[in-house]
């Protein structure tokens, strides 16, 4: 009973932000009281507080001086928690003894979720005080992603990429490991726990248990190599790629719970080789890129060697891990690990920089080490006592920690939806004060703060729903704006994500002229040759892709539309391109054998020439007043333009093909800027926003006329 005890406060302590662990106890008192018990049961591997104490300075100090690289250290931790766990429920179905899932729970979130509660307040906090005011609603509802552990699957959603810091940056992007790790302590435990009702043999769920097991973890290693070779991105955040870091740690944990450990003559050269398999894989391999897949071998399988290595005696690592600074080092991890991301954030936010020197980066140590100091004196009391009592209140006081750390957030994000996203403009700003037939715009908006404002400018992209086909949907959806029957014109207007940037435009154009129009947007995908293959598409999206457009060549193949207008991104390319043919040739081709599924050539093809991209990193102008007022937040018009694309090619070769070109209204002779006319023109560099597309309408509505009637 002693033994089940142990193994399941030992596992409580395994979890983590990116840093898999809370500490090895959250005081003295249960530290004390765990070793003596450790001591009496032989089962508890004291190399692990030290094994995740240098786990943890690897992790920071990739994260201050690595620039980007990503050690090792986080695929360790998820071993070692993989180790812990597995053992406890793998002990619990060798004795017959209940698995106790709730108690499991409790004490595992009672220790988690209190310090992660801190942390996203304070978040939340500086989400409306200093960190950018564009970033404010997805830092909010990272927040609340982060409270209820599924912010791996938010960072999918919404950004994927994994990196250096910067002002931009997430400051809870680290937090994606702890929802992996909160994940599977929920799951795990309830499959486990559905297999004691399958079986009631001891041996047939014990055999049955490690075989499941094993195969879920070659499994998801064989899900993890294919998902890094298609999308590294994804998988670098991805549960089930995950999977077989802790898998694997609970595999090794049923060969010690066998006497299965590696003979004591070998345990001092296995275990400074699987230590220095640890420390080496960040200097080796860019885990943001290269882990889960087998690259991340290495450092799981150094943590491998070193569990299998325990108690090697005087010459192996055992002296080093046991250590008392690297024990206390851990004792601190959860904390430490917790604060440093945000605090360096808000670092970089306030500094205006992206670069972490010396000095800076030993600022942010110092202050993340004594807030995770603090955290853990004021809140050890409060985690002691929760643990202390039923497992039921340990878990009310778990769903409490969690429920505050996420409705600061949730009152902020409900605050700014009531904040109307629609901006009512003067007539003289955006397009119209580049007009020249309207000289008492000229200059309208300089030195006026930009609209839509800085936290309501990535909402400006009003989208329906019933116009937009999302990458991988199978559907195809066609939105009808105006009334059919009264219409005086037709149109198809068919695109990609440029396209449906105008969709505001086309319902006002539709009203203005009695219209009607029916518009199909597809993200990454314009309207060309169905097979022609998009640079980077995954195979699902290209399938889909496919589908898309040749529903939009039965439709424009209909003799019901006046005539057909699209537009696409000049960003995307295609391949390959054959030998001896420019892209520009090649990609007219494409546009061409598309075009040529028009009812008739009394149709008229309108294309709508694709607006002006900036770097990304060009939104950042918007929050410096001094930069656009000097009109640093600007591009090279020719650089921002004139990208290689057949357009122009396709509409000579096709017989009553026109060209609509407005940017003369977003541009100046030779500079195009992120503001005009008192609007900002993009919301990322690649898409116009709504508003300033609003601002184009009546120019869009005299070409479409001209053209038309």
């Amino acid at each position: 009973m002693a033994r089940e005890s142990h193994a399941r406060r030992r596992v409580c302590s395994a979890g983590s932000g990116k840093i898999a662990t809370v500490s090895a106890e959250t005081n003295q008192q249960l530290e004390t009281r765990g070793s003596r018990r450790a001591a009496r049961t032989g089962h508890r591997i004291l190399e692990i507080d030290g094994l995740r104490g240098i786990a943890l300075t690897l992790v920071v100090i990739f994260h201050l001086f690595g620039q980007g690289r990503v050690s090792g250290g986080v695929d360790v931790f998820l071993t070692v928690s993989g180790f812990l766990l597995i053992m406890s429920l793998g002990r619990s179905l060798a004795n017959m003894k209940p698995l106790g899932i709730v108690a499991r729970w409790g004490r595992t979130f009672s220790r988690l979720a209190p310090p992660a509660t801190l942390v996203l307040v304070a978040v939340t906090i500086a989400s409306l005080v200093v960190l950018s005011p564009l970033n404010r609603e997805q830092n909010l509802l990272e927040v609340i992603s982060t409270a209820f552990y599924f912010e791996n699957w938010q960072l999918v959603a919404t950004q994927l990429a994994y990196g250096a810091a910067g002002p931009e940056t997430s400051p809870l992007q680290h937090f994606w490991s702890l929802s992996v790790q909160a994940q599977f302590f929920i799951g795990f435990p309830l499959l486990v726990g559905l297999l004691t009702l399958v079986t009631k043999s001891r041996r047939a769920r014990v055999t049955l248990f490690w075989s499941l097991l094993g195969a879920a973890t070659l499994a998801s290693f064989i899900y993890a190599w294919n998902a890094n070779a298609v999308n590294p991105q994804e998988a670098y955040f991805d549960t089930f790629a995950r999977f077989w870091e802790l898998g694997a740690g609970g595999l090794i944990a049923g060969l010690l719970m066998n006497n299965r450990a590696l003979p004591a003559v070998l345990r001092p050269i296995t275990g400074w080789l699987g230590l220095s398999m640890i420390i080496s894989s960040g200097f080796i391999f860019s885990g943001g890129t290269a882990y889960p897949g087998p690259a991340a071998l290495l450092p799981v399988g150094g943590a491998v060697l070193v569990l299998l290595s325990a108690n090697g005696g005087w010459l192996s690592p055992t002296p080093l891990l046991r250590s008392r600074p690297l024990v206390f080092l851990d004792s601190i991890s959860y904390g430490l690990y917790l604060w440093h991301w945000p605090i360096l954030i808000v670092f970089f936010t306030v500094k205006e920089r992206d670069v972490l020197g010396w000095r800076g980066a030993c600022f942010v140590m110092g202050l993340a080490f004594v807030i995770a100091l603090v955290t853990r004196w004021i809140l050890t009391p409060a985690i002691v006592w929760a643990t202390s009592k039923k497992p039921r209140h340990a878990l009310i006081f778990a769903l409490i920690a969690i429920i505050v750390a996420g409705a600061p957030a949730g009152a902020a994000l409900g605050i700014q939806a009531t904040k109307s996203a629609n901006v009512v403009v003067d007539p003289c700003a955006g397009a119209a004060s580049l007009d020249p037939e309207r000289p008492e715009c000229a200059g309208f908006g300089k030195g006026a703060e930009p609209r839509p404002s800085l936290d309501k400018l990535r909402q400006d992209m009003p989208r329906i729903d019933e116009c937009w086909n999302a990458e991988a949907s199978t559907e195809v959806n066609v939105c009808t704006v105006g009334d059919v029957g009264t219409a005086s014109k037709y149109l198809l207007v068919v695109g990609d994500s440029h396209n449906d940037a105008w969709i505001e435009s086309y319902k006002k154009t539709a009203e203005d002229l009695g219209w009607a129009m029916d518009i199909s947007s597809r993200a990454g995908c314009q309207w060309i040759s169905p097979d022609a293959p998009r640079r980077g598409t995954k195979v699902e999206a290209q399938n889909a892709c496919i589908e898309w457009r040749n529903a939009m060549n039965e439709l424009a193949h209909s003799s019901k539309y006046d005539a057909i207008l699209t537009t696409a991104s000049t960003k995307t390319t295609f391949e390959p391109v054959p030998d001896g043919m420019t892209y520009e040739n090649f990609h007219a081709g494409l546009i061409e054998e598309a075009w040529s599924h028009r009812s008739s050539e009394d149709v008229p093809i309108i294309a709508l020439r694709d607006t002006p991209f900036f770097p990304e990193s060009a939104i950042e102008c918007l929050q410096n007043a001094s930069m656009l007022v000097g009109g640093v937040c600007s591009e090279d018009r020719t650089k921002a333009t004139q990208r290689p694309t057949g357009v122009y090619q396709a509409i000579e070769a096709t017989p009553n093909a026109h060209l609509i070109d407005l940017n003369d209204y977003i541009c100046e002779e030779y500079r195009c800027n992120l503001v005009v006319g008192g609007v900002v023109t993009t919301w990322d560099g690649n898409h116009q926003t709504s508003t300033f597309n609003l601002t184009l309408t009546p120019y869009l509505e005299r070409e479409l006329v001209t053209l038309l009637e």
